[in-house]
């Protein structure tokens, strides 16, 4: 177990949320757990779906956990709150929150990774504003190759991605995400292992820390998700391992990250294509990205503490 100092005071872990409360829960829990397994004794804040706070069952506010805490780890899956604000005026860094990191949407992805020479699919955006007229579907469908991805600009729970192998469905699937004002990014679907790889800045001495990575297979009916067989490259060749690890330092040099992300990439005529960066990546412990992390023995734990270490410097 790593040496937690005693004179360190406490840590908090933020959950719940308006948006996606039970798997910020989930997720949340994780975090908690991995903490408490190396000797921190980390302050459970939960916030319901109304926006109310407890701490440890007790209620309480956001000027109250960010006075006492030297480190607060969001895990919700809101933006612009006003604890956000808030910790931004007390200069409260926010770890792992989307409050704090910037916002972008898939196609802003691509672009600034094509502007660096850095492979992605040739895509097509439908914004929600924008008409639909009859040719554009045609004009798809005789452009791309099937099967083609339909998924929203901005990843949502309620607008999941559609794999379309038949024109009827495809007009079907975009007339009705438009109607629901989604946007939508479209894509020929390759069918290739899909590897994940998990970056963390500042972590393990390395400036971009990056495990092995992990192989999902998907069917053709489907694209990679947490049910998929997965499959961690242990075996992996060294040259393979700095192949990769030079690849996704590029992209994450690229977009300017600088928080955990993972990189999911698929090969393709002896070059590697970006097909997601996720700057939000799941916690769960059978996502990609924990996966990846566990890979080589760390934890999201061992990271926040890496992360405190060096504040407290």
């Amino acid at each position: 177990m790593l040496h937690v100092s005693k004179s360190l005071p406490d840590i908090a872990v933020i959950r719940g949320g308006a948006k996606e409360f039970d798997i910020s829960l989930s997720e949340g829990k994780e975090v908690l757990q991995s903490l408490s397994r190396i000797g921190y004794k980390p302050i459970d804040v939960i916030i319901s779906r109304d926006g109310e706070w407890n701490a440890n069952g007790v209620p309480t506010d956001a000027h109250t956990i960010f006075t006492k805490s030297h480190t607060t780890i969001d895990t919700t899956r809101t933006r612009d709150e006003s604890y956000h604000t808030l910790a931004k005026k007390m200069e409260i860094p926010l770890l792992l929150s989307h409050g704090n990191n910037m916002s972008l949407d898939r196609e802003d992805v691509y672009r600034l990774l094509r502007q660096q020479g850095i492979r992605v699919p040739d895509t097509v955006t439908i914004r929600a504003q924008q008409p639909l007229k009859d040719s554009m579907f045609r004009d798809l469908w005789t452009t791309y190759h099937t099967p083609l991805m339909v998924r929203p600009l901005v990843r949502r729970n309620d607008a999941p991605t559609k794999l379309i192998k038949i024109f009827p469905e495809l007009e079907n699937v975009i007339r009705t995400y438009h109607d629901k004002g989604i946007d939508m990014h479209i894509l020929t679907y390759r069918k290739a292992p899909t590897s994940s790889i998990a970056v963390l800045p500042d972590f393990q001495g390395e400036r971009l820390y990056t495990p092995l990575w992990v192989e999902t297979f998907a069917s053709m009916s489907d694209v990679p998700n947490s049910t998929s067989p997965m499959r961690v490259h242990h075996s992996a060749p060294d040259f393979r391992k700095e192949q990769i690890k030079d690849f996704v330092t590029k992209v994450y040099d690229a977009l300017d990250l600088s928080g955990p992300v993972c990189i999911d990439i698929i090969p393709h005529n002896n070059e590697y294509i970006v097909v997601n960066v996720d700057t939000h990546p799941s916690l769960r412990k059978d996502s990609r990205f924990s996966q990846s992390l566990a890979s080589t023995g760390a934890t999201i734990g061992q990271y926040i503490h890496s992360r405190i270490l060096k504040e407290n410097i």
